[in-house]
């Protein structure tokens, strides 16, 4: 999810040429960070030096950075606690149907509630057959309907009981179809995969996807598969068949899918003839009223159970007290410049520090999803940071809270300055925003919330009620302008925030002036005139502590005059070249290597505190090659579910490289990969990589991986394949990307599990549109 903030008002007025300085024009607010301590010495929810959130009554979220291990870095962890005897409610959901995955966000919005109830958190469930039918591979049942039994290696669940009570527990699916022939066991429900000589039962529950795809297997020629299908409505069969149907199933009938012996049994029955269907789910004694299945157990009897997975990413997991009364969430960052991602051993240490007897890990990587009201707000935002736009998932648990009066009876004070953005954002991560240097401003920003710490307000529920313009600051050292606090002599501070008859209060820590300034990125580029770039401060003083400096207390110089500057509103900075200038200016200081109107290049230089940094920028571009192939015989073919080779051949006018692929073996996401001798590095900033493609209309997805500066990896999409002959392909480079970048790879992809053919592409000419300085 996306926050978007609305550009500050106009340009920052410049100063005489060639200086820019940068002024403030008011500011406009960002996405809360978040309330608590800067200088927190307990650990909170095991999250030493944690930001606290009251979401509702009952509803805590503690977040913050966790000292890494080993060559993990920085960490950085969401803890979401829940008291389940506080009326708070857990549910699950999905996006319409087993099959069909949908955001957790969007899952939010569908969600049925309740009247006086309002969704305050959601996290995705557990894995799922991502790249095939999409269904879960863990069990589901909401409100003591069961919807889909557990896939072999996934018996482990979350379980709420009928009284309220969260646990860890194995489940265990049975079932029977009492045919006229006599009683046949039931393996499954709605699950991804009908077993070897097994009968497994789908509902309307399962959705739309085609039935054929749960007794695919890989390899196994289809006609010497012996497979059955008999619709059930109103206790009688229906109708039968040899092949699998797909499309809706109508909420009064059953499907029985049958493969191997089951199958012959599935296939003598008749139309008219009586099957009843019986199952059950059991949970170890429990009485499941809400189940989301998940893969390992992290935490037992409160210790850390050893898992054989040392990989990083981000990661959510689940756990529960030993008396089942508080739930634990937890999700770990990673993929993005600031975290590479946690272990499972990590995330076991943290949830059991945090007073979990026993938890459970649930689907992580792109899946991983935590959205928490903030509060005061409307509904729930995205709180972790996975990497990537949110992924579709097929399930996952939501928690309701009762609303409130909607009249404002409390404040919530923060700094308004978000230093972990968003998916897409060009402004890069920043230090924490509760830290100040003295002299400078840390913004501030006020929401009202009434007594559920929900919305309130003369626009609740739709609109928050933001009360920053209304700020009154004071504090024991210090003072207030609006809603910024000017920090005074080292050492932490409460700052009180008035707005009317409500208050709170914001910790900060105030550090002696920088003697360092350092920018991200280091360097900037704008592919034209009609481009823009942007960077943040930081400041670092002699023992290392880093605060972000805002556009208030900085001033920037441009030489030669080819860009203004202007305050993002967000704690960043927008460079925007002047159209129509820059080849002259740059040829008359030395420093143009521009080629046309507006394109050049020069520095800013940028002084906050005393101490200074200086920023190259360049305007315009220049096509950089990257690979022609003359090594072909070098590069390497690799494939996922599929088969894949590599050689030369004649390209459009030199050499080329023949991809070869094979995805008729699966019916999972399939991939053929051409891979270099070395990965093919960059020395300044790409925008965008264009090759040429001889294609062969198959429709198979060309794709490039790259991994940018932070060791964060990229997949840049590019057209299907849809078309015979020579085509230019580019591939443009998203915002948020850290430059310089390494090309790993070029691959094609299909994710349609309904299509399987064999093909063949030619490559040839891949080049990359750079910056033209270095």
């Amino acid at each position: 999810m996306n926050l978007s903030r609305p550009r500050p008002p106009g340009p920052v007025r410049s100063a005489a040429l060639p200086v820019i300085a940068v002024l403030v024009a008011p500011m406009v607010l960002a996405a809360p960070s978040s309330r608590v301590t800067a200088d927190v010495t307990a650990p909170a929810g095991g999250i030493a030096g944690a930001v606290e959130e009251r979401i509702a009554a009952g509803v805590d979220l503690a977040s913050g950075p966790l000292p890494g291990t080993g060559d993990g870095g920085e960490q950085f962890a969401s803890l979401l606690t829940v008291d389940l005897t506080e009326g708070v409610g857990v549910e699950y959901v999905d996006g319409g149907g087993l099959t069909s995955p949908a955001t957790v966000a969007d899952m939010v919005a569908a969600a049925e509630l309740p009247e006086g109830s309002t969704v305050v958190a959601a996290v995705n469930g557990g894995y799922f057959d991502i790249g095939a039918t999409q269904a879960p591979l863990g069990a589901g049942m909401s409100d003591g309907r069961l919807l889909t039994s557990p896939d072999p290696g996934f018996a482990n669940a979350a379980v709420i009981d009928a009284e309220g009570r969260g646990s860890v527990r194995q489940v265990a699916f049975d079932g029977t179809a009492s045919l006229p022939s006599g009683d046949l066991d039931l393996d499954a429900l709605n699950t991804s995969a009908v077993p070897a000589d097994g009968l497994g039962l789908y509902t309307s529950d399962w959705g739309d996807h085609p039935r054929a795809h749960v007794v695919y297997e890989p390899g196994a020629d289809p006609e010497d598969a012996a497979v059955a299908e008999a619709v059930i409505s109103e206790g009688a069969v229906e109708r039968v068949s040899d092949t699998p149907g797909s499309g809706p199933i109508e909420e009064d009938e059953q499907v029985l899918v049958a493969r191997g012996s089951a199958a012959e049994r599935i296939a003598d029955l008749s139309e008219g003839e009586p099957v009843e269907v019986e199952h059950t789910l059991t949970a170890e004694g429990a009485e499941p009223r809400v189940v989301v299945g998940g893969r390992h157990v992290l935490v037992r009897d409160g210790e850390p159970v050893p898992v054989e997975d040392d990989s990083r990413a981000p990661r959510t997991a689940i756990g529960f007290s030993e008396d089942g009364e508080v739930m634990h969430v937890v999700t770990a960052d990673g993929r993005n410049s600031g975290h590479a991602g946690s272990t499972l051993a990590e995330v076991a240490e943290l949830l059991a520090a945090s007073g979990a007897e026993q938890a459970l890990e649930l689907d992580g990587g792109g899946s991983s999803t935590l959205l928490v009201r903030e509060p005061g707000g409307t509904g729930p935002v995205l709180r972790n940071r996975a990497g990537d736009q949110l992924r579709e998932v097929p399930d996952g648990l939501i928690f309701t809270a009762p609303e409130g009066s909607a009249r404002t009876s409390g404040l919530w004070l923060r700094p308004a300055l978000e230093p972990r953005p968003a998916h897409g954002s060009p402004v890069p991560p920043q230090a924490d925003p509760r830290r100040v240097f003295t002299g400078m401003h840390r913004t501030l920003a006020a929401t009202g919330h009434d007594e559920a710490f929900g919305p309130s307000g003369p626009g609740a529920p739709h609109s928050p009620d933001d009360r920053t313009d209304e700020l009154e600051l004071s504090a024991p050292s210090g003072h207030g302008e609006g809603p910024r606090f000017v920090a005074a002599d080292p050492g932490p501070v409460t700052v009180t925030g008035r707005a009317g008859r409500v208050r709170d209060t914001v910790d900060l820590e105030v550090l002696p002036a920088p003697d360092t300034l350092l920018a991200a990125p280091r360097h900037l580029g704008m592919a034209s005139t009609e481009d823009t770039a942007s960077f943040v401060l930081t400041g670092v003083t002699g023992d290392g502590r880093r605060a972000p400096v805002e556009p208030v207390d900085a001033r920037v110089e441009a030489v030669p005059d080819l860009v203004e500057v202007t305050d993002r509103g967000d704690g960043g900075f927008e460079v925007r070249p002047r159209a129509g200038e820059g080849t002259a200016a740059g040829e008359r200081t030395g420093t143009g290597e521009g080629t046309g109107p507006g394109e050049g290049s020069g520095v800013l230089t940028v002084t906050a505190g005393g101490v200074s940094t200086r920023i190259p920028f360049s305007i315009g571009t220049r096509t950089t090659p990257l690979a022609d192939f003359e090594d072909a015989r070098e590069w390497t073919a690799r494939s996922a579910r599929g088969g894949a080779e590599v050689r030369p051949v004649a390209g459009r006018d030199g050499p080329g490289l023949a991809l070869a692929y094979d995805f008729t073996r699966d019916i999972r996401t399939r991939t053929a990969s051409a891979h270099p001798p070395e990965p093919l590095a960059l020395d300044r900033q790409a925008f965008a990589f264009t090759v040429g493609v001889r294609g062969d209309g198959n429709g198979a997805r060309l794709m490039l991986s790259l991994t940018d500066a932070h060791g964060v990896g990229h997949s840049l999409e590019g057209p299907a394949v849809d078309w015979e002959g020579w085509r230019d392909v580019r591939l443009e480079v998203p915002e948020d990307v850290g430059h310089p970048v390494t090309v790993s790879r070029v691959y094609l992809l299909e994710e349609d599990p309904s299509r399987a053919y064999a093909g063949e592409v030619v490559l040839d000419g891949l080049t990359a549109r750079t910056t033209t300085g270095s």
